[in-house]
């Protein structure tokens, strides 16, 4: 008990380092912010990131839309999602590569990339599927479910190899380790952060309930989402972590989303796997 408050000390102190939107580039957030942004200005700042470019296509061109010709420019991209629909994605991008450090054997940040952009593309497509009114809050909620994790790689370095090696060693689930090690999971520091950066509260309880969708008390149907696409992002995308997160499916999800049964929820889980493998993200 003593060690465990020593860690939940440590980090509430360590907590004011962490970064505040201030560390993002403020030169693409002051022109997001303000309700004068032209689509022009938008247009130039995605055209600047080739990478965001990429995925802001793939978003336009996703079978949420039901586009029966590929969209290949970022304008008509904009003119398909909505101007504040991309003004919300390029500001969940700039706070994941925000918190990103140099790879190592413990975390490989191209990966985590991968997961969370595949957790948001899932979750859009799940949104769209179970009457979520608010597709580019499904899809930001999903791209930051594990920011978490990445502040605590960056942030709790020490610590945060520790979780890795009882995780390895141990065989036991990500969550479980955080708490031994740090006294707090990648669920609950993620969404202090997000509580920081005064992120809207649906975000937030997807951020802090991603993996127990069944304690949330608002906003059960987003967690829940996310909760799914976590599950099949994990096993799509590549590990980014020395050994795999390994948290098990709430089943109370069904409930929560109005499925029929487990079996239909194993087809749904297949059903978008397989859609997945066709789009080809990576």
């Amino acid at each position: 008990m003593q060690i465990q408050n020593e860690l939940t000390n440590y980090f509430s102190s360590s907590f004011d380092y962490l970064p505040n939107t201030s560390k993002l580039d403020l030169e693409v957030l002051k022109i997001l912010s303000t309700n004068e942004v032209s689509f022009q200005q938008v247009v130039e700042i995605i055209n600047k990131d080739h990478s965001l470019a990429a995925r802001i296509l793939a978003l336009a061109n996703s079978p949420v839309y039901g586009l029966t010709k590929r969209i290949s420019t970022i304008e008509l991209a904009i003119s398909i999602l909505g101007i504040d629909t991309v003004k919300d994605l390029v500001i969940g991008f700039s706070i994941i590569n925000s918190t990103l450090k140099d790879k190592d054997r413990y975390f490989i940040a191209d990966a985590f990339n991968q997961h969370s952009y595949l957790c948001g593309y899932i979750s859009q497509l799940l949104a769209n599927d179970f009457d979520y009114p608010v597709k580019n809050e499904a899809f930001v909620a999903g791209l930051l479910h594990d920011i978490g994790i990445a502040i605590s790689h960056r942030y709790l370095n020490k610590e945060f190899k520790l979780v890795s090696e009882l995780k390895f060693y141990k065989k036991i689930n990500q969550t479980k380790a955080e708490n031994l090690i740090i006294g707090k999971t990648h669920c609950e520091i993620g969404a202090s952060i997000a509580e920081k950066w005064n992120l809207p509260e649906p975000l937030i309880d997807a951020i802090r309930f991603h993996h127990t969708p069944s304690s949330a008390e608002k906003n059960q149907k987003l967690v829940s989402i996310v909760h799914l696409a976590d599950f099949i992002a994990s096993k799509e995308a590549p590990q980014y972590l020395l050994s795999s997160e390994d948290e098990p499916l709430d089943k109370s999800i069904i409930s929560i989303l109005n499925i029929p049964d487990e079996s239909y929820l194993y087809d749904v889980i297949n059903n978008v796997s397989n859609l997945i493998s066709t789009v080809g993200l990576y």
